[in-house]
């Protein structure tokens, strides 16, 4: 059997994750070892309960099956998941490494956050002649943000400069809250600063936008640097000025020494290696032909990320809709199946969407989705294998993956996303191959719009469900079950027209209880309505499951079928009669109770009105208790 791994990382970093994923896949091809990337998307400005949903999907894998646990530590701060998943990691005893973070007792490799920094600070005074800074800071606890502060602190000292405390503003890392709040800071400055220095490049390029919004210019007005060297940082304009950690090499490098790990070599510790500094245009520098090239090419992707984006939209519409008008779970399959079908191009050829047996009963029955966890097992509700439509089915949730095969012969990267809606966990998203989704948080709108269509869906479905049941009340006899009068019109006719229509022989039978009268005045009504059900009861258990009863009146039923030759009409009479004195006798009632029947079978080449067989029905009822009344003389 092959030797799997386990990667957790945030999705938000997904310029990092592209390059990070692709030295892991490429290590990981060489061993044939499968890849099982598990990946939220906590960020500091969602909801408590949002962040719940997120880090959900670290509980979907039991640790200890797996040969080795890779964390992608520097994207893993947002909702505590190092702290989480270290605690973890110990239980399982599993052989782990973490890039870019330091944890206790967990090997580490790691781009140490000082060189790269100092270098773009020497580059900052020594080329422009900063002198004043203001730093965009990550959370004022982070020991890396706090590193690269502290190595802008050292070359300014150096220098004979002094950092303002004062001036710095935590952004915890995220690009909206830079975007919001840096405006206002602007506002309330005397003079800008020299430079805004921020501890990652999505800052940076919310600075570099909230200050064009502002009408000043980068960096003309005032420089702006970055830390990471994303992607999206060399395709913006300016280019941004930042610092290099070598994502791609790293994480082939981690992936490598993890292997090793699982392969019996010792555990190593910490180990470190330098960042660089990335020269860019946002601090003031012109890189010449490569910078035309690099704004070529950003100029190509600004056109097509739109349009890109727009085709995609039309997709996750249409997965709205696939499930918008559904009454049963089966209908979402369905929906989906309609839908994947025609186009699956974002999916790739093998996905699953994985829903917890809890939700799925949530549907049905009055019980609350999980919140923390998965069930013992998990509903299929749709997939693909080979572009081809799978039928829904369940597995067990330690298989994780529908359809997985341990033993082929080429490695395989499967992606979790958590399906949730605030706190309330769905079960999961997985896909085969095809990671390349993280890019430009596809994955993430493909999967909140697959989670938010199966919220409606389960509204859908209840809703239906109580909009039947006030049907069935409407139409109900509260005492025995049987329909009422409504029901007589409303369903027990239209099926005697349906019966007609399609000249099937068909029966209407008619039941009194003799003496009620008698029962209700000497007994009381208890016993009155005692009798009436236990005739309804008699009824429904004596009649076939298709035919329709009705409690016509107080003490009246009316029965309507289908007659076949199996259907003996005078077998039925004795039947009901006979159950009705048995349980009479069987309950010691004060009193005889028991029944006249009367029916009449409907030719179908007979074209008498409905009515009319009812009264024929009832009459023949009439005579039978008129005999009864007789011999109780």
């Amino acid at each position: 059997m092959k030797k799997r791994i386990a990667v957790f990382t945030n999705g938000w970093n997904d310029d990092y994750l592209d390059f990070a994923l692709e030295g892991i896949r490429r290590r990981a091809s060489e061993d044939n070892v499968d890849v099982f990337i598990f990946l939220d998307y906590t960020s500091y400005d969602k909801t408590k309960e949002d962040m719940a949903g997120e880090l959900n999907i670290l509980n979907l894998p039991k640790l200890e099956d797996f040969d080795g646990v890779l964390l992608l530590g520097n994207t893993l701060n947002n909702g505590g998941e190092n702290a989480i998943l270290r605690e973890k990691i110990l239980k399982a005893k599993v052989p782990s490494l973490c890039l870019e973070y330091s944890l206790d007792d967990i090997n580490c490799i790691r781009t140490e956050n000082v060189n790269g920094m100092k270098e773009l600070v020497e580059h900052l005074i020594t080329v422009h002649d900063v002198k004043d800074i203001f730093w965009i800071s990550g959370p004022t606890d982070n020991e890396e943000s706090n590193e690269r502060y502290q190595a802008i602190v050292d070359v300014m000292e150096k220098h004979g400069l002094s950092v303002d405390p004062e001036k710095t503003f935590d952004g915890c890392w995220s690009y909206a809250i830079v975007e919001e709040k840096l405006p206002k800071i602007v506002e309330g400055m005397s003079k800008l600063p020299d430079v805004f220095i921020c501890a990652n490049d999505s800052m940076a390029l919310a600075a570099c936008v909230a200050l064009d919004n502002m009408g000043i210019s980068v960096p003309q007005d005032v420089k702006v640097t970055g830390f990471d060297n994303l992607m999206s940082g060399n395709h913006f304009s300016p280019i941004l000025t930042s610092v290099d950690r070598g994502w791609e090499k790293r994480s082939y490098q981690a992936t490598d020494s993890l292997i090793g790990l699982m392969n019996g070599a010792p555990d190593f510790g910490d180990k470190v290696y330098h960042s660089t500094f990335d020269l860019g245009e946002s601090c003031g520098c012109s890189m010449g032909a490569e910078g035309l090239k690099i704004q070529k090419e950003a100029r190509t992707r600004a056109f097509r990320t739109p349009v890109e984006r727009t085709i995609f939209d039309w997709h996750l519409i249409d997965i709205d809709n696939a499930v918008a008008g559904v009454k049963t779970t089966d209908d979402i399959h369905k929906g989906f199946t309609g839908l994947m079908d025609k186009s699956h191009v974002y999916e790739g050829d093998d996905f699953y969407i994985c829903l917890d047996k809890q939700f799925v009963d949530s549907t049905e029955k009055e019980v609350e989705a999980r919140t923390e966890g998965y069930s013992d097992e998990i509903d299929v509700i749709y997939g693909m294998k080979d572009g081809v439509t799978v039928p829904r089915h369940t597995i067990s949730v330690s298989d994780m993956v529908p359809y997985y095969d341990p033993d082929s012969d080429e490695t395989a990267v499967y992606l979790f996303v958590p399906l949730h809606l605030e706190d309330e966990s769905f079960g999961y998203y997985v896909s085969k191959n095809h990671s390349k989704m993280i890019k430009d948080f596809y994955v993430n709108s493909l999967t909140r719009h697959i989670a938010s269509g199966l919220g409606r869906a389960r509204q859908n479905i209840k809703l239906d469900k109580l909009n039947k049941l006030l049907a069935d009340i409407s139409v109900r006899d509260e005492l025995t079950g049987l329909y009422n009068r409504m029901g007589y019109e409303k369903i027990a006719i239209p099926y005697l027209d349906e019966l007609r229509h399609t000249k099937q022989n068909c029966v209407i039978m008619v039941a009194d209880i003799n003496r009620m009268k008698v029962i209700n005045d000497k007994y009381g009504h208890l016993q009155g309505d005692t009798a009436i059900k236990i005739v309804a009861s008699v009824i429904k258990s004596s009649i076939p499951k298709n035919w329709k009863a009705v409690r016509y009146g107080g003490d009246e039923y009316v029965i309507i079928g289908d007659y076949t030759v199996s259907a003996d009409m005078e077998d039925i009479k004795k039947a009901i009669i006979e159950k009705v004195k048995r349980i009479s006798d069987d309950l010691s009632l004060p009193y005889n109770l028991s029944v006249s029947i009367g029916y009449v079978v409907i030719d179908p080449d007979n074209d008498l009105e409905n009515e009319e067989y009812f009264r024929m029905a009832d009459d023949a009822m009439y005579e039978m208790k008129q005999e009864a009344h007789k011999q109780d003389r």
